[in-house]
């Protein structure tokens, strides 16, 4: 499926292109210091069946599936052939059928309910339309699947806050990258049935496990994201 004409999308794409040999030692000090390792490992625990993960990047998830048995095969999706190349070589050796591919995150070319487990993380923040990206994971999610979903969002402390949105005109330069979405608010505003939520730093970073929303049950959002 081609990609439609998008300036942003564009733009992103070349900037993780670019970086995309680097992006690893870029990000370890974020997953380290102010995530945890530990979230990422417990979305990597809750992967099973046929798995679509939305923003693949280079592989962090993947580097944590070797013992995952619970996994039947994996497709890994993503805007940037760069950090998909850096994700190949992560990927040798899976012990599951698996398959990498690029692909716009607001446009997947998959049939619905496709996938017993369609997961993301860190990636919503530059995805040029979040509520697309989740309307078409939900889309490809088997009825009764699951979401599991690694964001950071907007803070509740109003230092935080003030301080997400000081940087994120900079972030959005530089990475695509939106500090301040709400996206776990989003998340609930669509219908997604959450499960378990966990969090870490202040509730910035959320670790949400949900189900899809009931078939024909996603509601129409009037304005930006960033808005509500």
């Amino acid at each position: 499926m081609p990609d439609q004409v998008n300036p942003e999308l564009d733009r992103v794409r070349a900037i993780y292109d670019k970086i995309a040999p680097t992006w690893d030692r870029r990000q370890g000090l974020v997953e380290r210091v102010l995530m945890g390792q530990h979230m990422r490992a417990s979305l990597a625990s809750e992967l099973r069946g046929d798995v679509l993960e939305v923003g693949t990047g280079t592989g962090p998830t993947l580097r944590l599936l070797a013992d995952n048995t619970k996994i039947t095969s994996f497709t890994g999706v993503d805007l940037s052939n760069g950090m998909l190349d850096v994700a190949r070589d992560v990927a040798r050796g899976a012990p599951f059928p698996l398959e990498l591919r690029r692909m716009d995150s607001g446009r997947l070319d998959f049939s619905d309910a496709t996938f017993d487990t369609v997961t993301t993380s860190l990636m919503l923040c530059t995805a040029p339309d979040p509520d697309l990206t989740l309307r078409e994971m939900a889309r490809v999610c088997k009825p009764g699947g699951r979401i599991v979903l690694l964001e950071h969002v907007r803070a509740r402390n109003p230092l935080l806050i003030a301080m997400q949105k000081a940087l994120t005109p900079l972030q959005v330069r530089m990475l695509g990258c939106h500090l301040d979405r709400p996206t776990d608010r989003l998340v609930h505003d669509l219908g997604f049935r959450v499960e378990r939520e966990s969090t870490r730093f202040f509730g910035v970073f959320r670790l949400i496990i949900a189900r899809p929303p009931s078939e024909g049950a996603l509601p129409q959002l009037a304005g930006r994201m960033g808005d509500r």
